[in-house]
């Protein structure tokens, strides 16, 4: 997810802590009359398995298409609702009675915001449970993706709930130490979350992503000496290669590279392994290497915290005005009230929606660089390549030519089918004649 709001969006029970590099083609657009697959499909070889079929069926580009129409619609329900849900706490006072209840309990600082922030927690959880069950495990389950039972489901939730609160709890406690003893508490804020940022893109390999998969070395002996192989031509030696048990939730496919230091590695979902040749996967493995080699993490870090410094200045200068001309309602009178969470919240969740196309503009550019770095380095053929990109759109029912306006706005990946003309281009230009 985009680094300049995992702060935040640590506190909203819509985020994640994923600090890799997310295929976004999974979240695929709207758009009503989605052609079929690139041309490649028809002249590759045939895929079949439990999760997908290649080249898509009739039926399965029906889905498709379903499933875009849903998704595109789904990006701005799922946006209005945080905002209403937020209001709501807001100005029925909720948020002003959560402290007021906390103070009943004890006088203990620490331990009052503590309380409050329980409290806060646990209602955004119950409240956005019906939300939550609709979009990520009923159409989930009604598309083919989920593989998991409502208790594994559920399971996995409360274990998010809980990463979400020790981490979340720890901003709260700094973001609000910051604003009642700094009159430039944004600024610090910003530069202090650079080592918190840091931190969690170390820490999630080893510590976080392991509570919900079991990450293990690539079992394909092949496949794991093609691997080693097309590190060592990277210049990377011992390379941290995993598979990860992904089918356990869904059969969608992906990898990503995460991590810094000594937990850098680089994960192949076991789907993808499953469903993939092994050309396809040196091609999405040397995509992956190009992240690394590019430093786009900490190109995409900087963008973050300049992004974090303009959001918490516009805080700073807004919303005590705002709040000064609603404290009756609100039942706060300064910022620097705990009660303001939802406030802050409720700006981040509209300051976001409308940056997004920054960052994800720089994180096209990005995925570009590294696809062209995949292709080079994998030596394999353009064909290859682009067959890789058709079958994540198939597995992913991934609108592969989304409209302009939703992939400039929405999409931290490029559109697929232009990845897909972009592989053959680059391939020519490497092969006249080929």
């Amino acid at each position: 997810m985009r680094l300049s709001i995992l702060v935040f969006s640590l506190l909203l029970l819509t985020g994640t802590i994923f600090a890799g590099v997310p295929d976004s083609s999974a979240v695929p657009p709207d758009t009503s009359s989605i052609p079929a697959s690139d041309t490649i499909s028809s002249a590759a070889t045939k895929t079949s398995s439990a999760d997908f079929e290649y080249p898509m069926s009739p039926d399965r580009k029906a889905k498709l298409i379903s499933y875009s129409k849903f998704v595109n619609g789904w990006r701005f329900i799922s946006f209005f609702v945080s905002i209403a849900i937020l209001i709501i706490v807001l100005y029925t006072g909720l948020s002003a009675r959560f402290r007021k209840w906390a103070l009943g309990i004890t006088q203990k600082q620490f331990l009052v915001y503590l309380l409050y922030f329980i409290f806060f927690l646990l209602f955004m959880t119950l409240i956005n449970f019906p939300v939550d069950y609709y979009r990520n495990f009923v159409v989930e389950h009604d598309y083919g993706f989920s593989n998991q039972t409502f208790g594994q489901w559920m399971g996995d939730n409360l274990k998010t709930f809980a990463v979400i609160f020790i981490f979340g709890f720890f901003i709260f406690l700094i973001l609000y130490w910051l604003i009642n003893r700094f009159k430039k508490w944004w600024l610090y804020f910003a530069i202090g979350i650079i080592p918190f940022m840091v931190l969690v893109i170390v820490i999630f390999p080893v510590l976080v992503a392991p509570i919900f998969n079991k990450f293990e070395p690539i079992k394909n002996q092949e496949l794991k000496t093609e691997m080693i192989a097309l590190a060592s031509r990277a210049g990377i030696t011992n390379p941290d290669i995993y598979e990860v048990d992904a089918s356990k939730q869904s059969s969608k496919v992906n990898a990503y590279f995460t991590g810094m230091f000594g937990t850098k590695r680089i994960v192949l979902y076991d789907t993808s392994i499953k469903n993939f040749s092994v050309n396809e996967l040196k091609f999405i493995m040397g995509h992956e290497i190009g992240h690394y080699l590019k430093n786009h993490i900490w190109y995409g870090l900087f963008i973050a915290v300049v992004i974090m410094f303009l959001m918490g200045y516009l805080i700073d200068k807004l919303l005590p005005r705002f709040i000064s001309r609603q404290s009756r309602r609100l039942g706060f009178t300064h910022l620097g009230d705990m009660a303001s969470l939802p406030l802050i919240l409720l700006f981040v969740t509209i300051f976001s929606f409308i940056t997004q196309p920054i960052e994800n503009g720089a994180s096209r550019y990005f995925e570009y660089q590294s696809d062209q770095y995949g292709l080079e380095i994998s030596g394999v053929t353009g064909d290859e390549a682009v067959t890789a990109f058709d079958k994540l759109s198939v597995a992913n029912l991934s609108d592969p030519e989304p409209p302009a306006l939703i992939e400039f706005w929405f999409y931290d990946h490029p559109a697929l089918k232009k990845r897909m003309e972009n592989a053959r281009m680059l391939y020519r230009r490497t092969h006249p004649g080929v």
